[in-house]
């Protein structure tokens, strides 16, 4: 008969375990919307792809925390724990270049040359050393994969902000790769609220749902825009 530490589990795994996988480098939105179907309780996503990443992403979202100090006690106490900030962070590696990536990167203007001052044919870039509020992206949303489900993870950071410039390594036999990182930022209109401005969408685990398709197509250069979710009929 086994004894009680026999009895205690030796792994984490259990049979529901190959169902909550995350795969691979899912891809990245800007301004993901969820329309509901005003007839009935479905509805539909529509978001434009920010491009193809090499390399996958980074995401990072952490809280930074604070004990009280208290004369006489020397360790950190139950119920002394206080959210000091709060950091939501992607790190995109871009291998698709897009004039308004770049733009995006370096908080800069863009216009297509008229030919008067560079040739036509051109997107022109040219930075600028202000913030204007049309940098702020409405939010930026992860969608990935998790095993048990046709349901894709949603990581949504609200009012992303692009904060880390432009870097990158020509270099011969090998595609240009770019990083884009986006901060998450609080609304102006409630600043009040110190929570993560971070919604995660978790799927359960069920079978046979609508998925999240994204059937993305080049318009005039620009970035892939997404075209709404068709509703699963299987």
């Amino acid at each position: 008969m086994p004894t009680e530490y026999e009895k205690l589990p030796k792994t984490g795994y259990t049979k529901d375990t190959p169902k909550r996988f995350q795969l691979n480098a899912g891809a990245l939105l800007e301004n993901l919307t969820w329309v509901k179907d005003l007839e009935g309780a479905s509805g539909k996503w529509s978001g434009d792809l920010i491009g193809a990443t090499s390399g996958g992403s980074s995401i990072s979202l952490v809280n930074t925390f604070r004990q009280a100090e208290i004369d006489g006690v020397f360790t950190a106490v139950v119920g002394g724990d206080s959210i000091e900030s709060s950091e939501g962070k992607f790190e995109v590696n871009m291998i698709e270049w897009t004039a308004n990536n770049l733009k995006r990167a370096l908080l800069a203007d863009v216009k297509t040359s008229d030919g008067t001052e560079y040739p036509e044919g051109y997107e022109v870039i040219t930075t600028r050393r202000e913030v204007k509020s049309t940098d702020y992206i409405e939010n930026l949303a992860y969608v990935g994969t998790i095993t048990g489900s046709n349901n894709p993870i949603i990581i949504i950071m609200h009012h992303a902000f692009p904060t880390g410039g432009l870097e990158f390594e020509p270099k011969d036999k090998q595609e240009g790769i770019y990083k884009l990182v986006f901060e998450a930022r609080a609304s102006a209109d409630n600043a009040n609220d110190t929570s993560l401005p971070v919604t995660i969408l978790f799927p359960n685990a069920t079978d046979g749902v609508s998925g999240f398709a994204a059937q993305g197509k080049k318009i005039d250069g620009g970035p892939t825009e997404v075209q709404p979710v068709k509703e699963d009929t299987k």
